[in-house]
């Protein structure tokens, strides 16, 4: 599950297999978007939308990697936007976001 946590002012990312992560707002370098595209054995299309967070604890940097959900996606990226005032850096030649007609709310 992800959260923007105001209270605490951090991304928290709470996995059902593995440990949580937290990073403050203030610790968040930058971010990144991109969507691919796969083709899976059966020749389907398999689209997948990845937000990468590049962030700092103490000396060290770290690189966090988001698998979004299809229909989650834009709304992560507007959060992003609003709660940690950092607009995700958009990879690749593909931009999602312009032609579905995406804006923050």
């Amino acid at each position: 599950m992800l959260t923007f946590s105001d209270n605490h002012k951090a991304v928290e990312v709470h996995s059902a297999k593995g440990d949580a992560v937290t990073i403050p707002y203030t610790q968040i370098d930058k971010c990144s978007y991109q969507y691919t595209t796969e083709r899976t054995i059966t020749l389907a299309e398999a689209k997948a939308h990845w937000l990468e967070i590049d962030y700092h604890d103490h000396d060290t940097q770290k690189v966090f990697v988001l698998l979004m959900d299809k229909h989650d996606y834009l709304r992560i990226l507007a959060a992003l936007k609003t709660h940690t005032g950092i607009d995700a850096q958009v990879l690749g030649n593909t931009d999602k976001r312009h032609e579905k007609g995406w804006r923050t709310r």
